[in-house]
């Protein structure tokens, strides 16, 4: 029995995988329970049986995965490191910036071509507001972006940053036309972003993912003497905001029953969001300029 106990305390090799197939055929009875129609009593035993091992294998599960997470981490962490890429990804936070920077660069690309083809298409002044904001956008994170692939350290590079920084904060202003353009669209014309009701969940968590990560980013940022990973953290507490827009309008389109006053709650959100946005473009042209004074006196 202590043999047995302590296999199961920490199960490793055949038993760890038999466990994983286990749970999936357990949780694969009990889903399947949910389309039977058990009124008898047997049907009955047999449906909640199934729950009750679906739950009891899936915590099981659950645990082995807790402790050998560490041990996972660790292995994958060596792996990681013992090549260039990836190294520099873990151990440089501002390379990794400009890395996820990349990322969400080609998905503005992609959402302002498709955009502008329905603002085209539609002949939408929505779509076409909504284009101008992903082009402005893509446009302020791509100044970064190739700034950061070509740059070599040289005398004046900090003067180089402190103006792009500050022809960011300038681009950032002119994206607030095309943004408080959509919105008002929005407000008088009854637009909303429009989610299939099963995909609102998943778009609900990313938003707010993307909130908690942009401002924790903003605040790690801070401590970075490169004001250009300054100005992409800040782009993105903006587009975080924009998510946080297009979410209520989204589940106020979907949800509501007609009680809800959606254009007044859309209008403050929306208020809020311009407001936060124009303000960071101020910020970031008087802290830009004021830079780029500095320098140059020194």
């Amino acid at each position: 029995m202590k043999d047995l106990l302590k296999k199961f305390k920490r199960p490793q090799g055949l038993m760890l995988v038999l466990t994983y197939i286990v749970t999936a055929l357990f949780i694969a009875w009990a889903l399947a329970m949910l389309f039977v129609d058990y009124e008898g009593v047997f049907l009955s035993i047999v449906a909640y049986t199934s729950f009750g091992f679906a739950g009891l294998s899936l915590a099981y599960s659950i645990y082995t995965v807790v402790i050998y997470a560490s041990i996972l981490k660790k292995k994958v962490i060596t792996f990681l490191v013992s090549h260039k890429f990836t190294r520099r990804l873990i151990e440089n936070w501002g390379f990794r910036t400009v890395v996820t920077s990349s990322v969400s660069f080609i998905v503005t690309v992609a959402n302002s071509v498709v955009n502008a083809y329905l603002g085209i298409a539609t002949k939408s002044i929505w779509f076409g507001a909504l284009a101008a904001y992903y082009i402005f956008l893509a446009l302020m994170r791509s100044d970064m972006l190739f700034y950061h692939r070509s740059k070599k350290d040289f005398d004046g590079e900090a003067l180089i940053r402190a103006k792009k920084y500050t022809r960011c904060g300038i681009l950032l202003l002119i994206l607030n036309a095309a943004l408080s353009s959509a919105i008002a669209q929005m407000i008088f014309d009854d637009r909303a972003f429009e989610y299939k009701e099963w995909l609102i969940y998943a778009f609900a968590a990313y938003a707010f993912y993307k909130v908690i990560m942009s401002v924790k980013n903003v605040i790690k940022a801070r401590r970075q003497d490169d004001l250009t990973i300054q100005a992409i953290r800040e782009i993105n507490i903006v587009d975080a905001a924009v998510s946080i827009l297009a979410l209520q309008t989204a589940l106020l389109h979907t949800f509501s029953d007609g009680t809800v006053d959606i254009s007044l709650f859309n209008t403050l959100t929306g208020c809020c969001v311009s407001a936060l946005s124009y303000a960071l473009s101020i910020y970031m042209i008087v802290k830009g300029t004021k830079a780029v004074k500095e320098i140059n006196n020194k």
